[in-house]
């Protein structure tokens, strides 16, 4: 079963900041800053630049945030679509995001 992260702001008609990556996609995590993390994607349009999310985590810490997306991660093996940033579903590891910004190279 392939398994996709998803990641949206709260006012994604407006916004247009969302999207869904495959977990086999998925290539690491790397802080920006204290309170910002970039989780990097292969290009879906396979250019040699990563496709990038930046999820901004105030009041959390960058290790904080990276071990509840392993722990979300580990906790849900079974379900094939995981919520990453969803601020109208918050959950553990949504309710740490409150920005996320998409970068893509498709």
């Amino acid at each position: 079963m392939k398994r996709y992260l998803y990641f949206g702001e709260a006012v994604v008609d407006s916004t247009g900041e969302s999207c869904m990556f495959s977990l086999d996609a998925f290539l690491g995590m790397t802080p920006i800053s204290a309170s910002a993390t970039k989780l990097c994607f292969k290009s879906r349009n396979g250019a040699a630049t990563d496709d990038d999310i930046r999820i901004t985590h105030t009041g959390t810490t960058t290790k904080a945030f990276m071990t509840e997306i392993v722990k979300y991660l580990q906790a849900n093996h079974r379900n094939p679509f995981l919520v990453i940033g969803d601020r109208t579903n918050p959950g553990a590891v949504t309710s740490m995001a409150t920005s996320i910004a998409v970068q893509t190279q498709a």
